[in-house]
C-alpha cells in the first residue's frame, strides 16, 4: 500500500510539473499594432511577463502567401507597410502587415514571399522592435547557413536620413544577410531619403512593385482594380464610449506592463517611467535673445544609465494648436471615444456600457478609451507637415471641385515641386492645411488614423549616475522660429519642457547608446559645440568621479566648446572651468563663433597647428578616442573633414588613405558620434 501510495505522489508531482511548464508565461514582451494608445496617464507599460501577442493568419490565396514585415521607429514604416497592404488587395492579393516585434524570428524559413519596411535610426541601429529579428540575421550561434533561407522571397524597402553617415545601414544589413542564407531578391532594394524625399522615394519604388510580386504568385499583374484605388478606405472607425472611461486607461506607448522576475517594472519606450521635475532653470544669460534649460529629473533607482546614453521623453502638443484643430473639424474636445477597426462590427459604442463591453473595446482599440483632448494632446503629431498620402486622402471629404482638384493635384507626382514649397518649404501643419481648404471636413477617425502618433524626443544625457544617483540631467535649447507662413514655430518637446513646473512629472526612459567611455583610460578627444557639450559633461562628472571616490588616474581628456558669445551662451561656464583647474580636464579649447568679425568654430580649433599634432599622437600613437557631438548637418562634417586633413598634414597620408584611416577609426569604435539635425 505504501509503494502505491508513493506512486500515486509521482504521478502527481509529474502531472503538477507539466502543467506548471505548459501555463508558463513566455517572457518576451508584447508591442501592438499598430502602437496602442490608451488614455490619460502619459505612457504605459508592458506586460508582466507576456506571451508574444498570438498573431492571426489573415486568409492567403493559395497561389501564394505574402507577409509585409516592418522595423518603425515613428510609425512611417508601419504606415508605409499598410500601403503597400491595400495596394495587394486592388493585385487580389491577400497581405498581412506584421510588426517585427510579434514575428517569430525562425518563421522567416516558413514564408514563401516577403516585403520588409526597415527603418535606421542613430548610427545605423535596429528600431526598438526589430532588434529581435535583427539579432536573428546577425546569428551570433552559427545556426544559419546558406540555405537555410532557400524557400524565401523577398525584397525591402529603407528608410534613412543621408544626413547620417550610416544611411539605411539597417535595410542594406537585412538585405545582405538574406541572400547570405540563400534568399531570392525578386524585386531591386529601394532606399528613402527623410531628409528632403522620403515619400516620393517609397512611391517611385512600389511603382514597378507589383509586377514581379504578382508573377512570382501566379496572379495577373494586369487585373488590378482602379475604381476603389482613387477613394481612402478607413481602416479604423470611431466609438462613442462612456464618460466616466475617460481616466481608467492610460495614454500612449502600448498600455502593456512588463516586469522582471522579482516583480520590479521594467522601463523603456512602450513603458516609460513617471520621472519627477526636480529642477528647471535658465541656462542663458538674460541678453540672450534664446532659452536653453537645465532641467533634472528625479528617477530613484527605477532608470539605470551610463554617460552617454540618451534619456527619451514623451511631450505634449500645445493646447492652443489642439483647440484650433478641434474648432476647426468641429470636435467636443471632452467627449469620450476610442479608434477601432472597422471590421470589428461586434463591439458597439454608446453613453452607457457595461465594463464587458468598454473592456473589449479597450482590448480593440488602438487609441482609448480617451476624451478627444488627450488624444490630441498626447497620442497624435499635429504639427510635422502632413504627407502627400494624407492630402489625397484629405480629397475625398470636400465637393467643392478646385479644392478637391489642388489636393489630389499637391498629392501626385507630378505636383511634388507643388508639394515641396506648398508644404515642406513652408512647414505647414495639418491645422494650416484644413484652413487653406475650408470646404475639407474629414471625420475625426480618419484624421486619428492618418496622422503619425506623436513620438518621444531624444536628450543626451549630461549627467553621470554615480556623481548624481537616482538622477538624470537634460540640457535643451528652446526651438523657435518663424516659418515661411509667418507662423511662430515652437518646438514641440522643448516648449513643453520649458514650460513645466518643478514637481512636474514627465514620461521618460532610457535609450542605450554605443556613445560611452572605454572601459581604461586612453586619451579621449571631445567635441562638442552648443548642447553638443551634454555626454561630456556626464563624461567629465563620471571621471571626477572616479578618481576622487576610487582613486583612479587621470585620463588626457580635451575638449573642445564652442558657442556663439562668451557671455551669453556659454554653458556650464563655471563647471568646466572647475573640471579644468583640478585637471579633470587636461585641456579646454573654446570657439566663441560670434566675439571676432570672422567666426570662428570648433573645427577651426582643431586646424591650428598645436591641435593637429596633439591630435594625431592621441589616436595614432596612443590610441585614443575621438568623440563628436552636435550638429551633423553642418559641424559634424566639417570636423570629420578636419581630422582627415591632421591625418593628411601630420600622417604623410595622401586624401585617399586619410579618408581610409579615418573610417578605420570608425569601425574600430575609437571615432563615435552622437549627432542629429
Amino acid at each position: 500500500m505504501e509503494e502505491l501510495n508513493l506512486n500515486y505522489i509521482i504521478i502527481l508531482i509529474v502531472l503538477m510539473f507539466a502543467a506548471y511548464l505548459y501555463l508558463k508565461p513566455d517572457p518576451r514582451p508584447v508591442k501592438p499594432l499598430p502602437p496602442k494608445v490608451i488614455a490619460d496617464v502619459k505612457q504605459p507599460a508592458k506586460p508582466s511577463p507576456a506571451r508574444r501577442k498570438k498573431v492571426e493568419e489573415t486568409p492567403i490565396d493559395a497561389k501564394g502567401k505574402l507577409k509585409i514585415l516592418f522595423g518603425s521607429q515613428t510609425g512611417t514604416a508601419d504606415d508605409f507597410s499598410n500601403v503597400l497592404a491595400k495596394e495587394a488587395k486592388r493585385h487580389h492579393l491577400h497581405a498581412q502587415v506584421l510588426d517585427l516585434e510579434l514575428y517569430e524570428p525562425e518563421k522567416i524559413k516558413e514564408e514563401d514571399l516577403v516585403i520588409f519596411c526597415m527603418s535606421t535610426h542613430g548610427e545605423g541601429e535596429p528600431t526598438e522592435n526589430a532588434k529581435e529579428f535583427y539579432n536573428f540575421l546577425v546569428d551570433k550561434e552559427k545556426v544559419l547557413g546558406p540555405d537555410s533561407l532557400s524557400k524565401v522571397h523577398y525584397t525591402i524597402f529603407g528608410l534613412g536620413n543621408k544626413t547620417y553617415e550610416h544611411y539605411n545601414a539597417v535595410a542594406r544589413f537585412v538585405d545582405k544577410k538574406m541572400e547570405e542564407y540563400g534568399a531570392k531578391k525578386i524585386y531591386e532594394r529601394g532606399e528613402g531619403d527623410d531628409d528632403c524625399s522620403l515619400e516620393e522615394d517609397f512611391n517611385k519604388w512600389k511603382k514597378k512593385l507589383w509586377a514581379p510580386v504578382c508573377k512570382h504568385l501566379g496572379v495577373d499583374s494586369s487585373s488590378e482594380t482602379s475604381l476603389e484605388d482613387e477613394k481612402f478606405v478607413p481602416r479604423f472607425k470611431i466609438l462613442e464610449c462612456p464618460t466616466t472611461a475617460a481616466g481608467s486607461f492610460q495614454t500612449r506607448g502600448g498600455g502593456l506592463k512588463k516586469s522582471r522576475s522579482d516583480g520590479t517594472p521594467i522601463y523603456d519606450i512602450k513603458n516609460p517611467y513617471m520621472a519627477k521635475v526636480i529642477v528647471n532653470r535658465e541656462l542663458f544669460s538674460v541678453d540672450s535673445d534664446r532659452s536653453c534649460r537645465h532641467i533634472e529629473l528625479d528617477v530613484g533607482d527605477n532608470l539605470k544609465y551610463e554617460p552617454g546614453d540618451h534619456v527619451g521623453i514623451y511631450p505634449e502638443n500645445r493646447i492652443e494648436l489642439v483647440e484650433q484643430l478641434s474648432a476647426r473639424l468641429k470636435l467636443d474636445l471632452h467627449q469620450v471615444v476610442a479608434l477601432v477597426p472597422v471590421e470589428s462590427t461586434s463591439l458597439r459604442g454608446g453613453s452607457e456600457l457595461s465594463g464587458t463591453e468598454l473592456k473589449k473595446i479597450a482590448d480593440q482599440a488602438v487609441l482609448g478609451p480617451c476624451t478627444i483632448k488627450q488624444a490630441l494632446i498626447d497620442a497624435i503629431d499635429i504639427t510635422t507637415p502632413p504627407r502627400k498620402a494624407v492630402l489625397k486622402a484629405l480629397a475625398d471629404y470636400t465637393t467643392v471641385a478646385e479644392e478637391k482638384a489642388k489636393l489630389i493635384k499637391l498629392a501626385s507626382e507630378e505636383g511634388t515641386e507643388d508639394y515641396n514649397k506648398f508644404i515642406k518649404a513652408d512647414q505647414r501643419t495639418i491645422g494650416e492645411v484644413l484652413e487653406t481648404f475650408p470646404s475639407v471636413q474629414p471625420p475625426l477617425a480618419t484624421i486619428l488614423e492618418l496622422l503619425p502618433r506623436l513620438a518621444p524626443r531624444y536628450y543626451s544625457i549630461s549627467s553621470s549616475l554615480n556623481a548624481h544617483p537616482g538622477k538624470i540631467h537634460v540640457t535643451a535649447v528652446v526651438v523657435k522660429y518663424k516659418t515661411p507662413t509667418g507662423r511662430q514655430h515652437d518646438g514641440v518637446c522643448s516648449t513643453w519642457l520649458s514650460g513645466l513646473s518643478e514637481s512636474s512629472s514627465i514620461p521618460a526612459f532610457i535609450r542605450e547608446s554605443h556613445f560611452h567611455l572605454p572601459k581604461e583610460p586612453v586619451p579621449l578627444v571631445m567635441i562638442g559645440p552648443g548642447t553638443g557639450l551634454a555626454p561630456f559633461r556626464g563624461f567629465l562628472q563620471e571621471l571626477n568621479h572616479r578618481r576622487e571616490i576610487k582613486g583612479e588616474k587621470e585620463w588626457q581628456s580635451v575638449l573642445y566648446f564652442g558657442c556663439r558669445n562668451s557671455k551669453q551662451d556659454y554653458l556650464y561656464q563655471d563647471e568646466i572651468e572647475k573640471y579644468k583647474s583640478d585637471f579633470t580636464l587636461t585641456e579646454l579649447h573654446l570657439a566663441f563663433s560670434r566675439e571676432q568679425e570672422q567666426k570662428i568654430y570648433v573645427q577651426n580649433r582643431l586646424s591650428q597647428p598645436e591641435s593637429k599634432k596633439q591630435i594625431w599622437d592621441m589616436l595614432n600613437n596612443k590610441k585614443g578616442y575621438f568623440y563628436v557631438c552636435g550638429d551633423a548637418r553642418l559641424m559634424a562634417k566639417a570636423v570629420q573633414q578636419a581630422l582627415v586633413n591632421i591625418a593628411k598634414d601630420e600622417g604623410g597620408k595622401t586624401e585617399e588613405e586619410a579618408n581610409a584611416y579615418v573610417e578605420n577609426l570608425q569601425k574600430s569604435g575609437r571615432y563615435l558620434q552622437d549627432v542629429w539635425f
